[in-house]
């Protein structure tokens, strides 16, 4: 069963907003295919503790004080204060559950990269979501990608190798990076383990 959530309908704007938040109600909006936006407010620690347990595309129920059934929602994004990084606003989407939609899934890396170990290579991150698609109910909250395989100098991660539930789809494309292994800075790296150093290119003059 979905989780619910109350929130009463808005009518506060401009400065009054404030007030609002001291007393910690957050304002936001619910918006969606065909569907007028519309102001609410919500509990400002009920939307921290959503986003602390499952991050954004999470599907919720959110029940607004007088409509007959609560909707079922994602929260789409969130703004926050730039120097307290408190909550200011959050913006639901309300979602048609048998229709598939596209959302930006954080990308978890996992496990360990033997090359890292083997040449004391460094291990870089590339991109930190990709762009996905599935119903509703089936959105992932993160996908991970292992960077075990990762063995050798110069070896990649990417879109391609990411191990999908069977009914998500990526949209970004396959060759983007993940993670990847560089050589290490300020030190030639070997070519193979036991073998010699790589040869120093000549310092220009």
């Amino acid at each position: 069963m979905l989780e619910t959530v109350a929130a009463q309908p808005r009518e506060t704007l401009g400065k009054r907003v404030a007030v609002m938040r001291r007393e910690g109600m957050l304002p936001g909006n619910i918006f969606g295919r065909g569907l007028a936006s519309t102001a609410v407010q919500v509990p400002e620690r009920e939307v921290r503790r959503l986003i602390q347990e499952h991050g954004l595309n999470t599907l919720f129920q959110l029940a607004v004080a007088g409509e007959s059934a609560p909707r079922s929602v994602v929260v789409r994004a969130v703004q926050r204060h730039p120097v307290s990084k408190a909550l200011q606003h959050v913006d639901f989407y309300q979602v048609d559950l048998g229709r598939r939609m596209q959302a930006a899934v954080p990308i978890h890396i996992i496990g360990e990269a033997p090359a890292v170990h083997t040449y004391k290579a460094l291990l870089l991150h590339g991109v930190d979501n990709v762009q996905v698609e599935a119903l509703p109910a089936q959105m992932p909250t993160y996908l991970e990608a292992s960077v075990d395989g990762l063995a050798e100098l110069d070896s990649v991660l990417t879109v391609g190798d990411l191990a999908l539930p069977a009914a998500v789809s990526v949209l970004t494309p396959a060759a983007v990076v993940l993670a990847r292994i560089a050589r290490p800075r300020g030190a030639a790296a070997e070519a193979a383990p036991g073998g010699g150093a790589a040869e120093a290119a000549p310092a220009s003059t």
